[in-house]
């Protein structure tokens, strides 16, 4: 059993030449925009958040004068959205305080924080598309699982649309490409509504506690917990849309035999509804960018545009904001 707290030898591998504290490079830092655009509010539950959706309409017929009118009714259904929790903890011997000194001890427990942020945002960012509360009953449902179906007909359920000319894709070069419409009657984020330390990731600093070391040993520890309380909402399921099976490597093309991304992402935008209040924003591959800028300088159209977004420069599709995920996966499986 390997040790897993902070040694003075992972503090002096991070020193520069000349013995101060280096600046870890976070070499897996990944990007999760998803978590930057969502609003997030406290659950309308105890436990997960309850959404009433709708599951039918109304029969609206003609009429005659002198004829009765037939009886109808629309029908909704109430669902739970879960919140998902994760957790982590860090232990450090306090005595290499006393070794590096208070600045330094303090700088690494620092970057070791940085570290464990970076490694909850792209769990959760993981989670937000890809989380199945079916399958791990402490994460939510993300936004795959909720579009897990090709759907092109329904007017209140998501659009999934299929980008391949047929749907036996290779799932090993798949990938989709989703439009959400972030706002509280939309899509948001929730966590608990009775827990103190709100939405984001909470640390919490426990000093000189009791420990064991890896031969079980007692020993004197501080100790830094790490806790996060997050989930998806959708108010109304029209509000997210997925554009499935696209082939990676034939999209990259000049010319794609499956077609330009850029006419069924159109196609998509004109099915869902108008976003009102919400942010509309648009997540894929990082990989899908360069293959639009290849595209948009062969077609003569107005489709791809270089547009300020949370104050830095980037490219629009049809006017809406494109945000490249690394969490996002180029080995989809494929939807039919």
């Amino acid at each position: 059993m390997a040790d897993d707290r902070l040694t003075i030898y992972d503090f002096n591998r991070s020193k520069n030449p000349d013995g101060t504290q280096a600046k870890i490079v976070e070499i897996l830092a990944q990007q999760n925009p998803a978590i930057q655009d969502a609003p997030a509010y406290p659950s309308n539950a105890e436990i997960g958040h309850r959404v009433t959706v709708q599951k039918s309409l109304p029969t609206v017929a003609t009429a005659k004068i002198n004829k009765g009118i037939g009886r109808s009714k629309g029908q909704t259904e109430q669902m739970v959205d879960a919140i998902g929790y994760w957790a982590a903890r860090s232990e450090i011997d306090p005595r290499i305080r006393k070794i590096q000194g208070d600045s330094a001890y303090m700088s690494r427990r620092t970057s070791e924080n940085r570290m464990f942020a970076e490694a909850f945002s792209q769990a959760t960012c993981n989670a937000l598309f890809y989380g199945n509360h079916a399958l791990d009953e402490s994460s939510f449902d993300g936004l795959a699982p909720r579009m897990g179906s090709l759907n092109t007909n329904s007017f209140i359920d998501p659009f999934c649309l299929n980008m391949a000319a047929s749907v036996a894709v290779a799932g090993a070069d798949g990938c989709s490409i989703y439009v959400v419409d972030w706002g509280p009657d939309a899509c948001h984020l929730i966590y608990p509504k009775e827990y103190s330390g709100g939405m984001g990731l909470v640390v919490e600093d426990l000093p000189d506690r009791d420990g064991r070391d890896v031969d079980g040993n007692d020993m004197r520890v501080d100790v830094t917990e790490f806790h996060w309380f997050l989930g998806l909402a959708v108010e109304d399921r029209r509000h997210m849309a997925r554009l499935a099976n696209i082939d990676l490597s034939d999209a990259l093309l000049a010319a794609p035999t499956q077609g330009f991304l850029l006419d069924e992402l159109e196609k998509i935008l004109s099915y869902m509804p108008d976003p009102g209040g919400a942010t509309r924003v648009m997540y894929g591959p990082t990989f899908l960018e360069p293959g639009w800028r290849k595209q948009a300088r062969m077609r003569a159209n107005q489709a791809l545009t270089i547009q300020d977004y949370l104050q830095k420069q980037t490219v629009h599709v049809w006017g809406v904001p494109f945000r490249p995920v690394r969490q996002l996966s180029t080995a989809e499986a494929t939807v039919s």
